[in-house]
């Protein structure tokens, strides 16, 4: 039993974080909880000599430190994810551009969106900001998904993480 919770303790971290990237959590959040499971992990680290069992526990334990250092350091999780929801965001943008309105809230690839802003004069709203797709709404500030080219970006900006040349990650301020 009690290897069995250490197990847990050791597994927690990185799949607790991976969970969170793919919420998706705007980018300052992920690195505090990342930070958050690198200090578990390393008391963890520090109290593992004191157990018996140091050989079995040592490199499962480096294992999930680099996971969670590399989901920090990447954003592998949220990467994957937009890379298998490209195809249903670019048919969004496309339904946008031809003047369909988009109905949300609704799931969009691995995504669910709370709130869909377009350029133009679709319902979706007037402006000339690019297409907007809000994961998270918020009256201080959303997150989502922008297609704009990152030069192009006039939002009050509180983290900016660039997904490719056209789709950009952000949280507004």
């Amino acid at each position: 039993m009690k290897r069995f919770l250490v197990w847990c303790v050791i597994a927690t971290p990185p799949v607790l974080l991976i969970l969170l990237s793919l919420k998706p959590l705007e980018i300052f959040s992920l690195y505090f909880f990342g930070f958050l499971a690198i200090i578990l992990l390393s008391m963890l680290m520090m109290a593992v000599p004191a157990l018996r069992s140091q050989d079995r526990l040592g490199r499962p334990m480096i294992a999930s430190l680099l996971i969670v250092a590399f989901i920090i350091a990447f954003h592998w999780p949220l990467r994957m994810a937009y890379a298998f929801s490209l195809p249903a965001l670019e048919q969004v943008a496309q339904q946008v551009t031809t003047g369909e309105v988009v109905k949300a809230p609704r799931r969009i690839g691995l995504f669910r969106i709370e709130r869909v802003e377009a350029p133009g004069p679709a319902a979706n709203g007037v402006d000339h900001h690019g297409l907007r797709l809000w994961t998270t709404v918020h009256p201080y500030g959303n997150t989502g998904f922008v297609k704009a080219s990152p030069d192009d970006l006039k939002f009050n900006l509180w983290s900016h993480f660039k997904l490719d040349e056209t789709w950009q990650f952000i949280s507004e301020d």
